[in-house]
């Protein structure tokens, strides 16, 4: 853990509370805090993989851990934005489909790690313009209190890509599914 890919992945995930709290209070200054510190989260997310490529850090720590992290700060702040009510009546769906997918993505990986298969899953291109669609989803949605005079709605705009996100979702997994059956 001692390099600053797994250093930024942990602090990722340590920043998780202060994000969630700061949109539950749902003031305007608070509301700026969740969007900085969601942005930092979001960037560190972007920095530890390109570190960690660029100047071979890559770890079996850092592997398991910045999905994970991704995941967390994904489900937690959509929950939260679910709670606060920027996420809302139909649209609670491409929540659940994300929701759903991570944790069965999660799963088959945990199903393989324990059968000790030389069969992996790694991260595809297609899952990383997923989690960054969600990351901006929701980046949208979290500013949408703080911008009001936009012709097209901010949050409308997350709301659309939340939907597209989980549609990146469906897809992927289906292909890490499709992968796991082939092999």
């Amino acid at each position: 853990m001692k390099n600053l890919p797994n250093i930024l992945t942990s602090l990722r995930i340590l920043l998780i509370p202060a994000i969630l709290y700061c949109i539950i209070l749902n003031t305007q200054f608070s509301n700026t805090v969740a969007l900085v510190i969601f942005l930092s989260a979001s960037a560190s997310d972007y920095f530890d993989g390109y570190l960690a490529r660029k100047y071979s850090f890559i770890s079996s720590f850092g592997t398991m851990l910045d999905p994970i992290a991704d995941k967390l700060l994904i489900i937690m702040v959509g929950i939260v934005l679910l709670y606060r009510g920027d996420i809302n009546g139909i649209n609670f769906i491409p929540l659940l489909l994300i929701i759903s997918r991570e944790v069965f993505i999660s799963g088959l990986r945990e199903y393989l790690a324990q059968l000790k298969t030389k069969i992996k899953l790694p991260v595809s291109n297609l899952g990383k313009y997923k989690t960054t669609t969600q990351m901006f989803a929701l980046l949208f949605l979290i500013s949408s209190p703080l911008i009001n005079n936009a012709i097209i709605s901010i949050s409308e705009i997350g709301i659309a890509l939340l939907w597209v996100a989980s549609a990146l979702s469906i897809i992927s997994g289906y292909q890490y599914t499709i992968k796991f059956y082939k092999n």
